[in-house]
Order: C-alpha cells, then structure tokens, then sequence
C-alpha cells in the first residue's frame, strides 16, 4: 500500500499531466489538431470550439455539429492545395467559422459531396470557389459572407462564390459574396431558392443553367456585369430583386434571360444599368410589374415570342425598348414615359398603342460599328421612315398614361401644375418681349 507521500506524488502528477495535456479543443493545444478532434468524435456530437487559429485541411465523414464559442473568434487557416473542409457525409452542421486561404489553387475552399448539410454564419476568404455543391441534396448556406482573397486576378481566373452541380432543393440565403467569378451558380440543379443575397462585382450576380423551379427572390446585386442570368432554363421566379450599376460592360444588363421558358419575372427593380432586361430566345414566360429605369436600353427582345408584359414601368431610360424577331408578344398596361399618348374614355389608359420600332435593332446585329450612332438624329430620323411589317412588331396594345407605382406619383405629386405655371410664365414672357418690340418698331 502506497502511504500518504506517495499518493500525493501521484496525485501531483495526475494533475500536472492534466495540465500539460488538456483534451479541450483549443488551438494552441500541443499535439492536438482539429482533424484529431473530429476523427475522435463520435456520430451526432456536437463540437464546441475554443478561440484560437486551428490548421486546416479538415474532413468529416460523420455527422457533426460544429460550433464556436464565441462567434469570430475561430480561424481555420489553410495552406494546402486540398479544400480547407471536405464534407462527405449526411447531416453535418458547421457554424461561426472563419476559413482564411489566400493564394490561387485549384480545389475549392469548402466542397460538400453529401445531403443536408448546413453551413451557417461562416468568413470565408477565398482563393479559388468558395462553397462547392457536388451531387448533394437538401443543405443550406446562410448569413455567410465569401471575399475573393488574392488581389491582382483577373475575373475570368476566379472561382465562382457558391458553386452547385446536380445540387438540388438547395436554399441560400442572406449571404453576401464580393469580387468572385459568378456570385451564385447552378447548373442542373432543381428547387433551389436563393434569397436576400448581396452580390456584388462580380460577373454574373446570379447564374442558373439547366434548371427548374428556381426561386430567385429579395436579392441585391450591384456593380456586377449581369446582375441574374437565367440560361436553357424553365418555371424559375425571379421576384422581388434589385439589380442596379449594372453598366461597366459592354454586355451589362440587370436581368437576362436566354433559352428560358415558362418563367415569372416580377416585381424586380432594374436600375442604373446598361440593359435593364434582357430576352432572347425566350418564349412563354411573364413580366410583370417591375420598375426599369435609368438604364441604357430599358429591355431588349430578341427572337422571343409568346411572352407577357404587363404592369411594368420604362421610366428614365435612354431608349425604353428594341426588338427583333419576336412577335406575338402579349404587350399591354406598361407604363413608357417616352411615350405621350390619348386617353379618349379616361381609364387611364392609352387608345393608340405602343409599338417597338425594330430598325436600329436590325442594322447593328448586322453592322455593329452602326451601334454609334445609336439615338443620332440620322438615326432617329431614318427608324421614323421604316414601318415595313408594322403588324409584327412587339406592341403594347394598351399603355399607361402614368405610373402605376404611387412611390413614383408620390415623389411629384404637383408636376403638372408646376409645368402649367412654368408653361403660363414663359408664354407671358414672351408676350412682353413681343409687345415691347411692336412698341419700339412704332
């Protein structure tokens, strides 16, 4: 038997041992990484992080839930050519980590190749794409800010923001993405939703291919070269967007739509941009009540037909509309405020229609040198004489007399009597001038 001095010569070392080695996750534990951490975990447990830089790469093949204590105060730094976090298996939840790369590669910062993942409240600072989704189901990246991380890269070598492929039922949602390739991209991915993201300079805000259901809704995109694209895809909803300085490229536009079939796009704001919309080769879809204004050309239609527009506002635009090929279009009650038109009954609308003149549109797809000249009064003059097959040209059948939106009304509610007392005023000037002339000459 051990007498007291010895029990307190073990008890001693129990306790310095302890304290040399603890077993709690902190980063600057000696010999204890966070792979170590996670590799001893068992299925379903729930880490909580202590404060501290930790080194990456990580993976987790089991479901975890990963947690900070405190919210940024975690860094996982990673220098390797491998994904800071690989995620290969169903139900894992990271949340409140801040992942640091910062020098170009190859594979992506954190890549997902499992279903119902949950990736809340992260920093990323990326080199490459910033979340990639591949042939997995069902997960959720919100309130997680992406920075593209390595200065002097041109945007074409960038990787995307968040990148899903045969990713479905996917949401995102109240994130902010900066400075990537694309901010949002998807391509053969169903159901996905996308909501109240901020995306800004990057190329294309948001880029769906080859899908279906796509819920786009409440986001803001600014300074990007397209703010959403919707390509080869059908019955997406695009509601409730703002998309605005679109406009440092010659291709800018707020909304585009090409090959996309069965679509609703409303109640978007486009302003600012080069193009607010964009339509080509597009059929079946719907636009309404969106706000284009203060854009280059307020929408462009090409080789689309089958579509609805109504309820929409053209207000500032340098030229509200082209069109080209596309007929039978369903025009009616847009508001154009370059067009004055007869309001014979008083119901608000106009009597003579509104038709888009497609002979600027005509001459520069086939001589693009003559784009400038574009709003020339050569031009202007020479579109005026062309009324060649009017009967197919895109017509709004029943435009407004004004704006539908009362936030514009409300902005100048006393327009018209101030143009009537300015009216009243120069005419009374020039009167006098007159009057006073006759009296000289006498």
């Amino acid at each position: 038997m051990m007498d007291s001095r010895s029990r307190w010569l073990v008890f001693v070392l129990i306790m310095l041992t302890i304290w040399l080695f603890p077993v709690e996750a902190r980063a600057d534990n000696v010999g204890l990484d966070l792979q170590s951490i996670l590799d001893q975990a068992e299925s379903g447990q729930t880490i909580v992080l202590k404060a501290g830089t930790y080194e990456g790469p990580i993976t987790i093949n089991k479901p975890l839930t990963l947690h900070v204590e405190r919210e940024g105060s975690v860094k996982l730094h990673n220098s390797s050519s491998q994904p800071a976090v690989s995620i290969s298996d169903d139900q894992v939840t990271i949340s409140g980590l801040h992942i640091i790369e910062e020098e170009l590669k190859e594979t992506p910062t954190l890549l997902v190749t499992s279903d119902q993942v949950v990736l809340e409240g992260l920093s990323i600072r990326t080199g490459s794409d910033g979340i990639v989704v591949r042939d997995a189901n069902e997960g959720t990246v919100s309130n997680t800010t992406i920075i593209w991380a390595v200065k002097g890269v041109k945007r074409s070598d960038k990787g995307n923001g968040i990148d899903l492929l045969n990713a479905h039922r996917w949401k995102m949602t109240n994130n902010t993405i900066r400075g990537v390739h694309d901010g949002i991209y998807m391509e053969n991915s169903d159901d996905v939703m996308i909501s109240d993201n901020v995306i800004e300079r990057s190329r294309y805000g948001i880029h769906g291919m080859y899908t279906k259901r796509a819920l786009i809704e409440r986001n803001v995109g600014k300074h990007n070269v397209t703010g959403a694209m919707i390509m080869a895809s059908r019955q997406a909803s695009v509601i409730g967007n703002t998309f605005t300085k679109q406009s440092e490229n010659v291709y800018s536009q707020g909304i585009l739509l090409y090959d996309t079939h069965e679509t609703i796009v409303a109640d978007n704001t486009v302003d600012g941009n080069r193009v607010g919309f964009y339509v080509e080769a597009s059929t079946k879809n719907r636009l309404e009540n969106n706000r284009i204004s203060y854009n280059f050309i307020g929408i462009q239609l090409l080789e689309s037909s089958g579509n609805t527009m109504v309820g929409n506002q053209f207000i500032g635009n340098v030229a509200d509309s082209q069109a080209h090929g596309s007929e039978n279009n369903a025009l009616s009650e847009n508001y154009w405020d370059s067009f004055r038109g007869l309001d014979i009954d008083g119901n608000g609308k106009s009597d003579l229609s509104y038709a888009i003149n497609p002979f600027f549109q005509g001459v520069a797809e086939k001589r693009p040198a003559f784009q400038l000249f574009f709003q020339s009064p050569g031009m202007v003059f020479l579109e005026s004489l062309y009324q060649t097959e009017r009967n197919y040209w895109a017509t709004d059948t029943a435009p407004l007399m004004a704006p539908s939106d009362s936030r514009i009304q409300a902005k100048h509610p006393n327009d018209g009597v101030i143009t009537g007392i300015l009216g009243f005023i120069l005419l009374l000037c020039t009167g006098m001038i007159f009057f006073t002339m006759r009296r000289q000459d006498t």
